[in-house]
């Protein structure tokens, strides 16, 4: 679960090549005996959740005040962080803010329904889509058998250093402008903390569902469960002719190579014919390379 960009489910224009390496098969259809769901029961501590989340609103002054107290008390308590344009930062400040915003909204409870369960709080430069990842396993013990949980939150270092850096657009965090890094860092964690809360809560989290947008929106005033973030997508844009489809040279170990670019994630899949490589959809044998986009160079579209 975590907070996706606007535009992680449009199309980009440009030739999509399939890979032909697994072959399609239709499976054959079996009849299955019904499988009888457990009938999830909440402990007392989920039920003090869920009163704490269906709370009133506050209203709007009192909730811009409560946002600019909590910037306030996490830089005069980060280690790391210097401004709301912070250029470093460490998982100790995102999980400070969220213990913060547990603390000031919920009055504790979501850290009290974790009952002693671990969390964990990482950056990652790995999500260059979505702006923030909350997760969940269970592990069973060797001893006993008993299972244990484990929760975790991550947040795009990524995205967040990739955006204010000038951009001539505003930029919008679940549909709120935010002005800074900052300001922009809080309104992912209000989104991954109201996910982490709704699984402790009712066993379950959906932000595109009416509970979790209702939350959301009555503690914390957002009017969408996206981002508008800087993508890597949007920085190719800014490369005259750089997209999905385009036609690119780029030097690899001493060679000019040149491709079609395929994919852009955090750097560009780029595929060149060659006799030696994988069978895709057009009939033609391509190898890939993972390039950064500052090593393409565009010669025009496919």
């Amino acid at each position: 679960m975590g907070l996706e960009s606007t535009k992680c489910q449009q199309r980009i224009s440009g030739p999509v090549i399939s890979s032909h390496r697994r072959s399609q098969v239709e499976p054959e259809t079996f009849l299955m005996p019904a499988i009888r769901r457990s009938i999830w029961i909440a402990p007392a501590v989920a039920v003090g959740l869920q009163q704490a989340l269906m709370k009133s609103a506050p209203d709007e002054n009192s909730r811009r005040e409560l946002f600019a107290e909590i910037q306030q008390e996490v830089l005069q308590n980060s280690s790391h962080m210097e401004s709301l344009d912070f250029r470093t930062f460490h998982p100790q400040d995102l999980e400070l803010m969220v213990r913060i915003y547990d603390q000031r909204v919920l009055n504790g409870a979501c850290m009290k329904a974790l009952d002693g369960r671990p969390i964990e709080f990482r950056l990652s430069r790995r999500l260059t889509k979505a702006g923030g990842k909350t997760s969940w396993k269970q592990f069973r013990l060797p001893l006993g058998g008993h299972s244990r949980e484990h929760f975790e939150i991550s947040l795009s270092s990524h995205l967040l250093f990739q955006t204010f850096r000038g951009e001539d657009r505003t930029v919008t965090v679940t549909g709120l402008p935010c002005r800074s890094r900052l300001e922009a860092m809080q309104r992912i964690v209000e989104h991954e903390l109201i996910h982490l809360c709704e699984k402790l809560a009712w066993n379950d989290s959906n932000c595109r569902a009416r509970r979790f947008q209702e939350i959301t929106h009555r503690l914390f005033g957002h009017l969408e469960h996206t981002h508008g973030l800087v993508t890597t997508v949007e920085v190719a844009r800014t490369k005259p002719g750089i997209c999905r489809g385009s036609q690119v040279t780029f030097l690899f170990e001493g060679r000019q190579l040149t491709g079609i670019v395929n994919k852009i994630t955090k750097r560009a899949t780029v595929l060149v014919r060659d006799r030696d490589g994988i069978l895709y959809s057009d009939g033609q044998r391509y190898k890939g390379y993972y390039v950064p986009l500052s090593g393409l160079e565009s010669i025009g579209e496919r």
